[in-house]
């Protein structure tokens, strides 16, 4: 006599117990705050300028995403460089730096996140060639002409985003209360070129 056989524990008539799953791993939250502090020594850069932040001088660490491995990383940048070229998180920290008379950074901070395309500006020279584009009016931006030199920050760091003419900054920027960070990022411009500029700017596109 043949015994019954007992359905097995996968049969239609017991479900399969569902296969443990880790939970997914929560999302990045950042735990340190930016900073602003004495550099501890002279061997940072600026992510900003790629000039050496001096032993002593205040500069800003923006807190990012370690982009190689767990935890985070810090961006250094001189005070001007961040304000200028970083403005949301230098907001964020400054008005915590107790004993620091940063608000003329903090003023040139909010105008740069009220005016988009400002944090882009990364000095001026002229053309070296008549090869570029203008970015704002898409012609050719004859060699020897002033030109503004635009940047982009992409996986925390800034990649070279091409020129406009000078006498197109009012279009893309949307204002020419730009003299400050020209003389910044461009510091071997002597005063007449200055003006040269400041004439380009003022004087603006004139369309046919």
């Amino acid at each position: 006599m043949m015994r019954s056989v007992k359905p097995s524990r996968a049969s239609a008539s017991t479900p399969i117990q569902a296969e443990h799953r880790a939970p997914p791993a929560s999302p990045y939250n950042r735990s340190v705050p930016h900073v602003i502090e004495p550099a501890s020594s002279a061997r940072a850069k600026c992510r900003s300028c790629d000039q050496p932040i001096a032993k002593g001088e205040l500069r800003f660490g923006e807190r990012q995403p370690n982009a190689f491995g767990e935890g985070e990383m810090t961006l250094w940048f001189h005070l001007p460089c961040a304000a200028y070229s970083r403005p949301e998180p230098f907001l964020e920290t400054q008005a915590a730096a107790a004993g620091e008379d940063l608000e003329p950074l903090a003023a040139a901070a909010r105008f740069g996140i009220e005016h988009r395309r400002v944090p882009r500006l990364h000095g001026a020279e002229r053309a070296t060639s008549g090869r570029a584009h203008c970015r704002s009016c898409r012609e050719l931006i004859a060699k020897g002409d002033w030109r503004l030199s635009l940047v982009f920050f992409e996986d925390y760091r800034f990649s070279p985003g091409g020129y406009v003419h000078a006498v197109c900054a009012r279009d893309y920027f949307e204002t020419i209360e730009l003299f400050e960070r020209i003389r910044h990022f461009s510091p071997a411009l002597s005063e007449h070129d200055i003006e040269q500029i400041a004439a380009a700017m003022s004087a603006g596109r004139r369309t046919p």
